[in-house]
């Protein structure tokens, strides 16, 4: 069913708030050559028994405020797949905050199905479904009307998610993981309303090896781009791509000429490019306490990546021994993070590790308190507390070729035994 009137979309959501059953819904938006994406429909199924309803709802033609009423209720189960951008796109258009969500690719992560498991290959392997077609990926939403192909395409897209969601609950219940799931659940609704303030957009690029008076320049004119692309609803890299961002921080242009000497610079606008140079020139005249602070992980240390790959070792042989995924176990950049602050407190402190037969403190203990997620609820169980006994000299790696699971042990050192 399509819905494209207000009161046929006001008696569905009725309908579907009173049907008593999980909603299962998604999106499909275009963001190609525009700031920010455009939602062109929403698909909704729900199954109960033998009873289920499914619509397509055309928010091109209705307010969707009634639905939004019930996706952001906190009494309704609303499951997705990999729905960070479907959620991102109802509160950055509509201020819709979603809750009681229950992601199918963040539930697959826990019970072995991988990183980042793609919808039509977990309908086939966790639900028994079909080979879903793919054939309408590509397509132009916004167009209208919508053919019988999309039409199929978007709704299978919803039907099969309740009973992944039955299966893939089951499992976590089994496993004693639904915990663990939930909180990632919270975690992807609450980064649905992350939104970076204009002057911290600099810290998305890549700031090696610029000074921090190359860093004021970038967010001045980081801050600039963005304004000016939503204001022409364009990508910020249409308007300026990264690379002669970063080559602007590192050499400001002086005037018109030399900015429009910049590649692909040569057709803005003129307005645009004064705002760019007066962005600039704010930026040089700020005095040096006013100049951003590098953070440590932006200063090139060799060692990190050392310790971060030797804590990923760890991390590898936990995930596998318990079936989650490595890279939503232990992200690339929790290592980093932790790495880079061990070394960075070792240095200052010592060494950060009990000498054998004392019975002091460590600076790096299993309380250590460190804003990563790493640390923190289910990985801390899994793996945080552990990597910190690693780091505190508490534990060890060792190998084992006679081991069937892994060569890869980790054992308590001498010194604690």
């Amino acid at each position: 069913m399509l819905i494209n009137q207000q009161k046929n979309l006001q008696t569905f959501c009725e309908q579907l708030g009173n049907f008593g059953a999980p909603i299962a819904f998604d999106t499909e938006f275009i963001s190609e050559r525009r700031y920010a994406a455009k939602l062109c429909l929403v698909q909704i199924y729900a199954h109960k028994g033998q009873e289920t309803i499914e619509a397509l709802i055309d928010p091109l033609a209705v307010n969707l405020a009634p639905l939004l009423a019930l996706i952001a209720d906190n009494t309704h189960t609303k499951i997705l797949h990999a729905g960070g951008q479907d959620l991102q796109i109802l509160f950055q258009e509509f201020g819709c905050k979603a809750q009681h969500v229950f992601d199918t690719q963040i539930a697959a992560a826990f019970l072995g199905y991988g990183h980042q498991a793609g919808y039509v290959d977990l309908v086939r392997r966790a639900a028994g479904g079909p080979q879903l077609s793919k054939a309408q990926q590509f397509t132009d939403w916004a167009a209208r009307p919508l053919s019988a192909a999309q039409m199929e395409y978007a709704l299978d897209d919803v039907r099969y998610l309740p009973q992944l969601y039955t299966t893939l609950r089951r499992d976590l219940v089994a496993r004693g993981r639904l915990a663990w799931a939930q909180t990632e659940f919270r975690r992807a609704e609450a980064r649905a309303g992350d939104v970076l303030e204009p002057q911290e957009l600099y810290r998305k690029f890549n700031l090696s090896g610029l000074s921090r008076r190359n860093l004021a320049v970038l967010r001045e004119l980081a801050a600039t781009r963005d304004r000016l692309a939503r204001a022409i609803d364009k990508p910020p890299t249409f308007l300026v791509p990264d690379n002669v961002m970063l080559q602007m921080a590192k050499h400001p242009p002086k005037n018109l000429a030399d900015l429009r000497s910049q590649r692909g610079m040569p057709g803005m606008a003129a307005e645009q490019a004064r705002a760019l140079l007066e962005a600039i020139a704010h930026a040089e005249s700020l005095p040096p306490e006013q100049w951003p602070e590098r953070n440590a992980q932006e200063r090139p240390d060799p060692q990190v990546d050392v310790v971060a790959n030797l804590l990923g070792l760890v991390a590898q042989v936990r995930a596998e021994e318990q079936s989650v995924s490595r890279a939503y176990l232990a992200p690339r950049d929790q290592l980093t993070a932790l790495a880079a602050w061990w070394l960075r407190s070792s240095r200052e402190h010592g060494d950060g590790q009990e000498q054998p037969g004392s019975h002091s403190k460590t600076k790096i203990d299993s309380r250590t308190p460190l804003d990563i997620p790493l640390l923190h609820d289910w990985r801390r169980e899994l793996l945080g507390a552990e990597l910190l006994e690693l780091l505190a000299g508490r534990l060890a790696i060792a190998l084992d070729a006679n081991q069937p699971e892994s060569v890869v042990r980790i054992v308590a050192t001498k010194s604690e035994l």
